[in-house]
């Protein structure tokens, strides 16, 4: 698995591309601007270069673009609905202009409708912002703690939303603190790969394109998303061995989410995961 952090894009994104040039990351996930606004600042093209050139410079492969999370692609408010997927259509072109690969995205919630009605909506949600945006950068739909409405906490709804953007620049993200929310047991090597082996039945490695790597300060199956450095939390460091170790993940991303609490917290997450992934496989 590729190593790499969600760094801060404050002061513009190519700080982030020379912050991760300096921790030897491999790949890179940013916020292209504000995750908690509907307004988003201007990219200027020349400030999107420079951040194109110091990651292609560095190696960082993928560079993804997480969006804000006020976007609701599952929404039944056809207005919030509407401004989520043209939200999305307009991060899906800063993406393209950074040189990035995807946007990731939450898929919503669907809030008292039906599930099968949310997947529709998320979906033809997705597909609008894809056709909006015209192409260069592909979304990746993240799995959820789930809970309430929240699409995206079980495997099936994973596979439900991709089996409905089949043939369009369209992937998913796992995320390990949410699958654990979700109720999906990692706390041992042999549960970590009982979950890749029913992630593959279920959804497909293949259409997997991104991993969070975080460890959760929730217990299992408790629905509440909140990370916290690998090995610290309720999942513990052997499902991170096996997954950054994997065969079929050698070349996928492997993002850590984890919390920035010292100037070192990123430093000691990346350490422990390179540790892991010098040991081999468990």
């Amino acid at each position: 698995m590729r190593l790499g952090i969600h760094l801060s894009a404050a002061g513009g994104p190519s700080r982030a591309a020379e912050a991760a040039a300096r921790l030897g990351l491999e790949c890179l996930q940013i916020f292209s601007g504000t995750p908690r606004t509907w307004k988003q600042k201007h990219l200027a093209k020349a400030e999107a270069e420079v951040f194109r050139q110091s990651a292609d410079a560095a190696g960082l492969d993928p560079v993804v673009v997480h969006a804000p999370y006020l976007i609701n692609l599952a929404s039944a408010d056809y207005a919030l609905w509407r401004r989520s997927y043209q939200a999305l259509a307009s991060q899906l072109k800063r993406a393209a202009r950074l040189g990035a690969k995807a946007v990731v995205v939450h898929p919503g919630s669907r809030g008292a409708r039906e599930p099968a009605w949310g997947l529709e909506r998320a979906a033809e949600g997705t597909r609008r912002a894809l056709e909006a945006a015209g192409g260069g950068a592909e979304v990746w739909l993240e799995n959820t703690a789930g809970g309430g409405g929240h699409l995206g906490g079980s495997l099936e709804e994973m596979a439900g939303l991709l089996d409905r953007l089949e043939g369009l620049p369209a992937g998913g993200a796992i995320d390990t603190a949410h699958a654990f929310a979700a109720g999906y047991p990692l706390e041992s090597a042999a549960k970590a790969r009982a979950f890749l082996k029913k992630l593959d039945q279920v959804v497909g490695l293949e259409r997997i394109k991104l991993w969070h790597l975080n460890d959760s300060d929730f217990p299992l199956g408790g629905h509440r998303d909140r990370h916290t450095h690998l090995g610290q939390g309720l999942i513990g460091v052997e499902c991170f061995a096996v997954l950054v170790n994997h065969p079929r993940l050698r070349d996928v991303g492997g993002v850590m989410e984890t919390p920035k609490d010292t100037r070192w917290a990123d430093r000691r997450n990346l350490a422990l995961l390179r540790r892991l992934r010098r040991r081999g496989s468990v």
